[in-house]
Order: C-alpha cells, then sequence, then structure tokens
C-alpha cells in the first residue's frame, strides 16, 4: 500500500491517500473507486476517530481511500471547509491515472458537520462525488447558529444533479436530532434521488465505526446495533457504483505447472492423478504425514503441489514439477 500527504493550495487543509499495490493476481482492481472521508467535529476539530479507521475500512473492502482534514476553527469560515472539499475532488479528478481510481466511482464519506460537508459537496459542488454517505449528519441551518457558522439550506439545494446517498442517524441523538437525516431523506424522495436511510433506535452522536478501538475508551461509543451501518454502507456502493468486474465460468489463467497449481486433495482423490503423483513424487506421502501429525492435514490437502514446492523448496525439485505437470496433462488433459 502506498500513502501519502497532499497540502491543498491553501496551505492548511490536507488530503492523505491509502492506494493499493498493483498486484498481477488482481488485474481486475488495477482501478479502484475511491472513498473520500470528511471527518466531524462540529467545523471546529476532524476526529481522528472518524478519519483514518474509516478510511481504513473501505480501504479493506477495496476501494483507494482518502481523508480530508480541511480548514476549520472559529475564525474559519465555513465556506472555506467547503472549498477544501471541492478542491480535494478536483484533485482526484486531475490525479485519477495516478492514484488508478476511476473518477467516475468516488463516494464521499462524512459524519456529524463532515456529513454536512459531504451533502454540501453533493448539493452545491461544481464537481459533485458518485455517491454520499453520511453519519449522523448535521444538515438544517438553524444548527450554524450553534457552530457559530453560516450554513447553506442543503435542503432546498438538492437537485436532479445529487448523487444518489446513504444515511444512517440514531432516534436519540441528543446532539443533533434524527430531524436533520430525515429531513435531508425528505428533500431527495422529493427530487427522486436514490436514497438509503437507516435510523436506529438508540446510540449517541458521535459513533463513528461504533467499535471499541474507535470508541475513545468510552462504552456510550460503542454500539453493536449501530456498527451495522457500514457493511450496510458497502453493499449499497456496490449497488450503487458497481462491483470489480469477474468472469463466471472463465477458466483461471494457466501456465506450465497448471496441473501442480490444483489442489493436492483433488489430485489423491482420482486414482489415476494420485499414482502419477506418488511415482513422480513419493516424498508426497511423508510430507501429508508430517503435516496430519502436526494437525495441518485440511491444510496440506488444500494446498497445491506448486504452493507447497514454494515454501518448502528443499522437499521438492522444480524439475520435479514439471515432469509431473507433463504426466497429469497427459492422463487428464488441460483440465487439471
Amino acid at each position: 500500500m502506498k500513502t501519502f500527504t497532499e497540502t491543498l493550495k491553501n496551505g492548511k487543509a490536507v488530503l492523505t491517500g491509502y492506494v493499493h499495490d498493483l498486484s498481477k493476481e488482481m488485474p481486475n482492481a488495477d482501478t479502484r473507486p475511491a472513498a473520500l472521508v470528511f471527518p466531524g467535529g462540529g467545523y471546529m476539530i476532524c476526529s481522528d476517530r472518524e478519519a483514518e479507521p474509516v478510511a481504513l475500512a473501505y480501504l479493506a473492502e477495496g476501494y483507494n481511500a482518502f481523508g480530508l482534514r480541511y480548514r476549520l476553527g472559529t475564525d474559519e469560515p465555513a465556506a472555506n471547509s467547503f472549498s477544501d472539499a471541492e478542491e480535494a475532488i478536483a484533485y482526484l479528478h486531475e490525479n485519477a491515472a495516478e492514484l488508478r481510481i476511476d473518477k467516475d466511482r468516488i463516494a464521499v464519506i462524512g459524519f456529524s458537520a463532515g456529513g454536512h460537508l459531504a451533502a454540501w459537496l453533493s448539493t452545491l459542488g461544481k464537481l459533485k462525488p458518485a455517491a454520499a454517505i453520511l453519519g449522523y449528519p448535521c444538515i438544517l441551518p438553524e444548527i450554524g447558529k450553534l457552530l457559530g457558522k453560516d450554513l447553506p439550506d442543503l435542503c432546498e439545494s438538492v437537485s436532479s444533479a445529487t448523487p444518489p446517498t446513504f444515511i444512517f442517524t440514531t432516534r436519540n441523538d441528543a446532539l443533533v436530532p434524527a430531524k436533520h437525516a430525515l429531513r435531508y431523506a425528505d428533500a431527495l424522495d422529493r427530487g427522486n434521488i436514490g436514497f438509503e436511510l437507516h435510523v436506529f433506535g438508540d446510540g449517541a452522536h458521535g459513533l463513528s465505526l461504533a467499535k471499541p478501538f474507535t470508541a475513545s475508551g468510552k462504552a456510550t461509543y460503542v454500539n453493536t446495533d449501530v456498527a451495522q451501518w457500514f457493511g450496510l454502507s458497502v453493499n449499497w456502493l456496490r449497488n450503487v457504483l458497481g462491483d470489480f468486474p469477474v468472469k463466471e465460468g472463465e477458466p483461471q489463467a494457466q501456465d506450465a505447472t497448471l496441473g501442480c497449481r490444483t489442489p493436492l486433495h483433488v489430485l489423491m482423490d482420482n486414482e489415476e492423478t494420485r499414482s502419477v503423483v506418488l511415482e513422480v513424487l513419493p516424498q508426497i506421502t511423508e510430507i501429508v504425514r508430517q503435516a496430519e501429525e502436526t494437525g495441518q492435514g485440511d491444510i496440506i490437502y488444500n494446498t497445491s503441489i506448486k504452493q507447497i514446492a514454494r515454501v518448502r523448496p528443499e522437499l521438492i525439485e522444480e524439475e520435479k514439477i514439471t515432469i509431473l505437470d507433463e504426466r497429469l496433462r497427459a492422463v487428464c488433459g488441460p483440465q487439471m
């Protein structure tokens, strides 16, 4: 994985990137969708709990992930935070090839004030994301008075260009009432914009992933019900943005050691192939015996001879691999 930080043009906001390495074993993932995370914090701080842990969670789902620490504080108008969000998504568009992302499949994920920023970009941004995920978002402009910020009315700003949106909140959020999420969902519905809304029955504001490691040591930030939001959002994103391409029934790439890439149990369950394996590699019996004695019998049977040779080259010579593969092809043809 490659990580980097990029200071935006204003000299204050910082974009952090987490980009998967290329792998010849995953050619269908050379170009990936992107997840751009906006942490919350009342436009006064950027919460660490809603930043890197969330970005890495989407990274683990195959996305190239990015987190924005935008300008904030009492002396920074909210318009500056919005400008940073616009610059961040523009950066992803301009550097899509280098970052190996599909600029048409960028999702923004925001929490609380960061959720407001994600919705702001979705409704009034020059470059809009393809999808938005809003966690317990501030939406209604009235909350700007509490934050000391001048905020636009995002419900009135929903248009046909607003992207599909996933929203989650809790019914008893005491800091940002559920009505913020409900009214934004209603605005999306009236605008015929696709959305998915989850209002969990119980949970504090600021839950992030709602797991112990993001809980700051506080039990109120751990909630197994609300923690489901992440998996639900991933499934929703796959429906909206599409998944990595796969070909049903497509045979695996073949090479000179095709037969030796077959799991050992498949070769040993067939009388003809078993006799070939034992003739060419009589030591396989001892290898299996040792594995079973150490409780690794299932592992060895589900491993290919090629993989065994790679891990224990002193046990299986490379030239034997070639001979065995040729003999297996002669017995069973290229389907092995």
